[in-house]
């Protein structure tokens, strides 16, 4: 469970919640900035949660947050911070982890999320898409442009799953060779 005052948790989850998040991704860039550290961040969006709930119920809906959340949760490091910042969305912030590295944890997860039925068989298989993003290696940035740029890729992540072939669930870009990953996974 994390630690820390009720009031900065999601009631469901108990997960993060997004005004708390949002002061940790200010924080985080501003360091990561100053100190010319890599910086990542995954958003996470639970599929067709509309339609869990329609067809299995609300509690079912419930359940498969949950369970997101928790396989959220057990793949962070210490240090990472993980929200759920409403609806079906949540967020991983990876202090000290460059894109490639950020990517290769957002496929881990997307992996481990669609075994996560066994848990829950009632509400059968869930799914997520991810868009992944991380601090540029020169130029000015803010904490809104690595979220703005997470958000677009997630946008991009969803409408690649209509696409005729294979959908793309997890969108990033390509790895950026002047960063290092500080804390290894």
């Amino acid at each position: 469970m994390t630690n820390g005052p009720p009031l900065f948790l999601d009631e469901l989850t108990g997960l993060w919640h997004r005004a708390f998040f949002l002061d940790r991704l200010s924080e985080a860039a501003d360091e990561a900035q100053s100190k010319t550290r890599a910086l990542a961040l995954l958003l996470v969006d639970l599929d067709n949660l509309f339609l869990i709930n329609l067809e299995k119920g609300r509690h079912s809906g419930d359940l498969a947050l949950m369970a997101l959340a928790n396989t959220l949760r057990r793949s962070a490091r210490t240090n990472d911070i993980v929200a759920r910042l409403g609806g079906d969305q949540f967020a991983v912030l990876l202090p000290g982890t460059t894109l490639g590295t950020a990517t290769q944890l957002a496929l881990a997860i997307r992996s481990l999320v669609g075994r996560v039925h066994d848990i829950h068989p009632g509400f059968g298989m869930i799914d997520v898409c991810i868009g992944v993003s991380a601090r540029p290696s020169s130029g000015p940035w803010r904490a809104q442009d690595l979220l703005d740029l997470a958000d677009l890729r997630l946008t991009s992540a969803k409408r690649s799953r209509h696409r005729p072939g294979t959908p793309q669930h997890v969108w990033a870009g390509p790895p950026d060779p002047v960063d290092d990953d500080s804390d290894k996974r």
